[in-house]
């Protein structure tokens, strides 16, 4: 298991999701695969992977069976209404067909963790702070930047209003 990946960890934060850290290597997609993953939703840009890394993380992703969706977030940046929708959505609609699903940015701490307690909050009808709090029990690193969580709470609050409100 790569030294980056055995570092920053994971954490399963609600039953079937997993938040941590990027895989860099195949042993750490062998640890997934024992974990039982069928779906990876990876938040990393490509500019954040060595030369080799994806391809590598590729093949042993496809040897294994494990479906990767990639959704680009810019590492310590906002996080865009529409992308959390589509990202909590994704998580969502895997995690209700009985997948178990990896959720990871760079280390796990920010992207990923915000990604995942919006899922939380839709999964358990609950606010975006008892969220937070409930992947931090898990994954107590989970700790996203103070303007990922305004995002976070802004998407929530519009994806709560009333229709037509």
């Amino acid at each position: 298991m790569s030294t980056w990946f055995q570092t920053y960890g994971y954490g399963e934060v609600h039953p079937g999701l997993i938040v941590g850290a990027y895989p860099l290597d195949p042993d750490d997609v062998d640890r997934l695969a024992l974990l039982r993953v069928d779906r990876v939703l990876n938040l990393v840009e490509d500019s954040e992977y060595q030369p080799g890394d994806r391809e590598a993380i590729e093949a042993a992703y496809a040897a294994h069976g494990i479906e990767e969706t990639r959704m680009n977030l810019t590492d310590f940046g906002r996080l865009p209404a529409d992308r959390l929708e589509q990202a909590v959505s994704e998580l969502v609609d895997w995690l209700s067909d009985g997948q178990r699903v990896y959720v990871h940015c760079r280390a796990g701490w920010q992207r990923s963790a915000a990604v995942a307690s919006g899922a939380v909050a839709v999964l358990r009808d609950t606010g975006i702070d008892e969220a937070l709090r409930a992947v931090r029990e898990q994954k107590p690193t989970a700790d996203p930047l103070p303007h990922q969580r305004a995002d976070l709470h802004e998407w929530w609050a519009a994806r709560s209003a009333p229709a037509g409100g």
